[in-house]
This record gives C-alpha cells, structure tokens and sequence, in this order.
C-alpha cells in the first residue's frame, strides 16, 4: 500500500488534547434537543427515592436521556442500550461516557411509570411554546399493538381448570419419580447432583400457582367463564390486530394539525365506541382548552357519542357505520335503504322513494342499550309493486332513535365540500403518525406487562413521537 494515496492509519497514536464529549455529536443531532429538554425537567420526586448511602447512583436525567432517545430511534431494549453506550457516539454523549447495565436501565423504565406521563405533558408545554400544539381541531384513532404475552396462555374459566388438573397429574407424577430416585439415588446417580426433577416440580407449582390465581380473579370479579384471559398478562385482551386475533391492547391517540399527540392512552377493550369522550377529556385536561373540532372514524360513532360531543359545543365529523358503509359500497345500497327514506321534521313522518309516508306509530325503548325510539309504519305497502323489494313483512317500518337528528347533522355536515375537506385531514394527522411509530420505528410489542405499565411505556412512546416533531419544527425553520 503506497503512503503517498491514503490517509496514514495509526489506531495507537494518542490524543494531544483530551476530547471533549461536547465535540461527539453535531449541533443539529436530536441527542443535544433530548439532553436540553430533559435537563429543564424537574426530576425531585424520583431523585428523592435515593440514598445518599453506598455506590453512587447513575442519575434519574441520565436514564430518562438514553430511554427518550432509544424510543425515538427504534430501540426498546435495555440490553441494546447497554450495549449501544460502548460502541455509539451519541449514547457516549448521553450518557457522559458511563455505561450503566441493562439491568439498572431496564428497571429504570420498570420503576417510574407514573414519572412518564408527567413528562409527556411536559414535553407538550414545550412544543405549546414554539407553536405547535394549537389546539383547533384533533384527529382521533386507535390503533393495536401487541401485548407481551404469548397467544396459547389465553383460556376461559373451562380451560384454566383443566389446565390445573393437567399439572396437578404432573406433580404427581413428579413427585412419585422424585421420592423413587431419593431411594435408589446412590445406585442410580453417582455422583450427579439429582436435581432435575426439584427444578420441574418447582416450575410447574410456580405455575399452579399462577392458574389459581386466574381463577381466583373469575370468582372474586364475579366474571363470565367464557371470558378468555392471559396468564402472562391478565389485562391484556384478545383483539385482531395485524390481520389475526391476538393479545393486544388497543392504544388510543389524538393529534392535531402539526401531528403532535396531545392525548394518549391504552385500552382493553377492543372496541373504539366507547373511546372517544374519554379521549375529549383527556386532551382537555392535557391542554386546558377545548378543540373546536373532533375528527374520528365510524368506529366511534353512536348516539351517546353524538350527544356527549353535542353537549360539550364540539363539532364532530364523524361518519356512521350505515353511512360510511354506503359510501364504500354504493353497488350493495339499494332504493329502499332507510338512509333513502326522507323524513319531514315539521310533520314527523317519513316518506319512502316511492312518495308513501310512514306515519308514527309507537315508541319503543331499549333498556339494554338505554335508548328510546319512534316507530314509523307505512300503511299503503299491500298495492306497492315494489313491497317486496322494501320490506320481508306485511308494512314497512322505520325505527327513529331520539337522537337520530345529531347524526343527520353529522351526516349533512359531511357531505358538504367544507366538511369532506376538514374529514380528510384525519388521514393525513393521525394516521401517519402510527405508521411512524409501528412501521418506521418498529414499536409492534410493549415490553412491559399489565395495564398500569403499558400505559407508562406509551406514554415514553409517545413523548418520543413529539420530540420528534419538535425535532422536524426546528430543522425546518432553520432550512428557511
């Protein structure tokens, strides 16, 4: 190799000066943005939970850095951390060249759930501060991300119990080859140590112990034995999620129009009905203001949906399952649909596409659901050359929920070109952002188990999400 073409390589050539940590990552580097934010933060309350006594503790700031940046970057393992802190520059600069193990890393992220939601509502009074969380209109979605426990460990009350007897049988068995071997165990160990078998039966007891808690939980909760839980993760439930039913938590989020999250949860129940009032106050406690406007997709709809949202002053576009359903699938909507009959509010009837009204007839009311409707029946249906397509009965009738006005409002509203031009915007806020965390940051798994802590790791995902954002603000206005 000739020395005049190359740059000389001398991997034993020493420093003249000692190089400054300051001088590992670049100005711009999202490391120096996390270590700014997270040293403004007031970290006393978890700084109180150590000693001054013993070895001196890495610090709570220190953590924190190298878990927000992790997440932000695609990393969610303490082992990875640990190992990313002897070999990446701005692990080095983070962690100011220490190298905490993953045990005091993972257990770091374990300990302070709770410390995790303070500082996502921190972060969002920062990106308050440079502008990006105006609070006009949020988008709101849901999205499923798996539970860390494995699918088989899922069972109802039926097949824990037998689960049960399957490893009493087993002990037993164990426990009779295990007195065997004690008795001839000079003859047939030696010298080996024979314990094996301890090992399994303690396993298996381990386990036994585990089933009857489960259920213990059905008779104290007084559940349905057909409920299916998980032994690894109680709380999680099975949902289909990534095109097949598997144990997930169904994590709820809201954005608004510069993408930053400004509520954020995880859900155990698979639906979304139920999710959206709960996530309208959470980003009104978040930000102490009330959005305007409310973007969701039909899997929110429902009456009290639309009442709630109606009695707070909020203007909701949100599209019905019926409505939407008809909008996807024109070719399997037909004349005789209740959305084409015409209803006259001045003179309380409907009137079908073939000009007949439907007069009221009774009111009906579901305590079940807790709704109350009108019945509307058509009494000119025996000479309709058209009764069999309209209806399979003797007249046609039409069930009017009392609050069906809030979703015909929702309805027009939608149609209007303002209104499908504000709806789009759902597509393009909230939706993009879980395809950043799933996709292009490969969160697909929570590491932690049980409700209380995944929502303690969403909340570091999410928080790394608006970092991210402010992250993008900042670039871009120094482009301009």
């Amino acid at each position: 190799m000739s020395v005049l073409k190359f740059k000389p390589e001398h991997k034993e050539q020493m420093f003249l000066l000692p190089p400054s940590v300051e001088e590992f990552v670049p100005e711009n580097h999202l490391a120096r943005l996390i270590d700014g934010i997270v040293n403004e933060l007031d970290c006393s309350e978890i700084e109180e939970q150590y000693s001054e006594l013993g070895q001196k503790s890495y610090s709570p700031q220190l953590l924190l850095k190298l878990w927000i940046y992790s997440y932000s970057i695609g990393i969610y393992s303490g082992r990875k951390i640990e190992s990313k802190c002897e070999t990446d520059l701005a692990y080095f600069y983070l962690a100011c060249m220490y190298r905490p193990d993953f045990r005091t890393i993972n257990d770091f992220r374990k300990d302070n759930i709770e410390f995790f939601h303070k500082v996502f509502i921190e972060v969002l009074k920062i990106s308050s501060d440079l502008g990006l969380t105006h609070i006009g209109t949020i988008a709101i979605d849901g999205t499923k991300i798996r539970a860390n426990a494995a699918s088989s460990r899922t069972k109802d009350k039926a097949g824990y119990e037998k689960w049960k007897a399957n490893i009493e049988k087993t002990l037993q068995t164990l426990h009779e080859k295990a007195d065997k071997i004690n008795a001839e165990e000079d003859e047939r160990l030696g010298s080996k140590r024979g314990d094996k078998l301890s090992k399994k039966i303690g396993n298996k007891t381990q386990l036994k112990h585990k089933i009857e808690k489960i259920l213990k939980r059905y008779e104290e909760e007084e559940l349905d034995a057909k409920q299916k839980i998980n032994l690894t993760d109680a709380d999680a439930n099975m949902m289909l999620g990534s095109g097949r039913i598997q144990p997930n938590y169904n994590c709820q989020g809201s954005v608004n129009m510069d993408g930053v999250l400004v509520g954020q949860y995880a859900s155990t129940s698979p639906s979304d009905k139920e999710q959206l009032i709960p996530m309208v106050e959470l980003v009104e406690q978040n930000m102490q203001a009330k959005p305007e406007n409310v973007l969701a997709d039909c899997g929110y709809a429902s009456y009290d949906s639309y009442e709630k949202i109606n009695e707070k002053g909020i203007v909701a576009y949100m599209p019905d399952q019926e409505y939407e359903h008809n909008k996807r699938h024109p070719e399997k909507t037909t004349p005789f649909d209740c959305i084409n009959f015409l209803y006259d509010i001045e003179n309380d009837y409907y009137v079908c596409p073939q000009g007949k009204k439907l007069t009221f007839k009774r009111e009906y009311s579901n305590k079940t659901y807790k709704q109350k409707a009108k019945i509307y029946q058509c009494k000119d249906c025996q000479e309709c050359p058209f009764r069999e397509q309209c209806t399979n009965g003797k007249y046609r009738t039409i069930h009017r929920e009392d609050r069906e006005y809030l979703k015909q409002e929702a309805r027009n509203r939608l149609d209007k070109e303002q209104g499908k031009v504000i709806y789009q915007q759902r597509m393009s806020t909230i939706e993009p952002t879980w395809g950043n965390i799933k996709f292009n940051r490969k969160f697909l798994m929570f590491s932690l188990r049980g409700k209380e802590k995944v929502n303690g790791e969403f909340s570091l995902v999410c928080l790394a999400n608006n970092i991210l954002k402010i992250k993008k603000s900042y670039d871009e206005s120094q482009a301009a």
